[in-house]
């Protein structure tokens, strides 16, 4: 047993003989969330009789499990009515940031966050925060410098380094990104962040035996991590273990609907499994999601070049270049066109032009998965 565990069970025995003693219910609940157990945690906070299950500590501890399941909605409703009852603090109002950045509401999550600096002034965790709204804002810059403040203030915090590599890499800076992250993971080996930045490198390098545990670890303890799903489900395609792979991405577009690159992914891959009404329902979801990327229009040329539909393709081709004139999609659906025309010399040379893209989750090197799907074609399972 772990040493949480082994102060979890006393912690227990002592509640067992004060069931009404909240500091008490605290202490077990934070042990047990320590070891991981955030399930036995809840189930000791929602089992406590009223009067103690109303304290503000318990409250806050019932948050902060809803926060580690994913009832993002829930904890930032238990924090909201705190602060309307005049309990504050600077965890709960980071705590309540942290639930609306969640739910991908940024710039109300600034605006606790700024609310939480002139309350109580700057600290590490919510600087680090800071810098985790500045990431989903799009504003790199602000992510890294909030990082290194935090930094300043707590010099090799794991954390503080892993979102700073996540900032790097976002930012195209992935020299940096790389340096930043391996200073993080010498420190914590299973720093999430700096775990998401290292395996995506090695993708992009399709060193797939360096970034398959790297993936698999970051998914140990964050099974629901939409970029480490995304990221794993490629790699599985490069190994071509694609029904695994089409779950692992499936799950990924759950966890992050509106990720364009997600949703081609796994549309590559039921493409790749003579799946094409699948992949055309992948690609409806990526266009849902955001009408003006090439890429998007470029896979429904290839799903209507593959049913034989040449002139919506023609239309799909035009519409994929206009936004996007390397859309790679678009140029392999010109390809299966001008085999289909008699063409079969300029397809090859159409599909060698193919080249891996860059950019965060666009490892995928579309020349080799097309010549996988014409493989898959001419075997006749389409």
């Amino acid at each position: 047993m772990s040493t949480h565990q082994v102060r979890a069970a006393r912690l227990r025995e002592f509640l067992a003989q004060d069931p009404h003693n909240p500091d008490l219910a605290c202490d077990l609940a934070d042990a047990l969330f320590a070891s991981g157990d955030v399930i036995a945690a809840r189930d000791v906070l929602d089992s406590l009789p009223l009067d103690v299950a109303l304290a503000p500590g318990v409250r806050f501890r019932l948050a902060r499990c809803a926060l580690a399941t994913g009832e993002y909605a829930n904890a930032a409703s238990i924090h909201a009515e705190m602060l309307q009852e005049g309990l504050d603090g600077v965890a709960l109002r980071h705590d309540l940031a942290f639930a609306q950045l969640c739910m991908q509401r940024a710039d109300e999550a600034m605006g606790t966050l700024a609310s939480a600096f002139d309350a109580f002034g700057a600290t590490p965790e919510l600087l680090i925060l800071k810098s985790r709204i500045a990431l989903m804002q799009g504003d790199f810059a602000l992510a890294v410098s909030s990082a290194d403040e935090a930094l300043a203030m707590r010099p090799g915090d794991p954390i503080a380094l892993g979102v700073k590599a996540l900032a790097q890499f976002d930012g195209s800076e992935q020299d940096a990104s790389a340096y930043t992250a391996r200073a993080a993971l010498e420190i914590d080996p299973h720093q999430h962040e700096a775990l998401l930045v290292a395996a995506t490198l090695c993708l992009w390098q399709q060193d797939v035996d360096t970034a398959q545990p790297l993936f698999e670890r970051a998914l140990e303890r964050h099974p629901n991590s939409g970029r480490a799903l995304s990221g794993y489900g490629q790699l599985l395609m490069l190994r071509n273990e694609l029904p695994r792979a089409g779950e692992v991405l499936a799950h990924a577009t759950r966890t992050m609907s509106n990720h364009i690159g997600t949703w081609h992914a796994l549309a590559w891959c039921q493409l790749l499994m003579g799946q094409i009404d699948d992949a055309e329902a992948s690609y409806r979801s990526a266009y849902d999601a955001d009408r003006n990327f090439g890429d998007t229009h470029g896979g429904l040329a290839l799903i209507a070049a593959l049913r034989g539909q040449h002139d919506e393709a023609d239309l799909s081709i035009r519409r994929a270049l206009r936004l996007d004139p390397n859309a790679a999609t678009a140029r392999y659906a010109q390809a299966l066109l001008m085999e289909a025309r008699g063409d079969a010399a300029g397809s090859e040379a159409q599909i060698a032009k193919l080249l891996p893209q860059t950019g965060l989750f666009a490892s995928m090197p579309v020349s080799e998965f097309a010549h996988r799907l014409k493989s898959t074609l001419t075997s006749g399972n389409r």
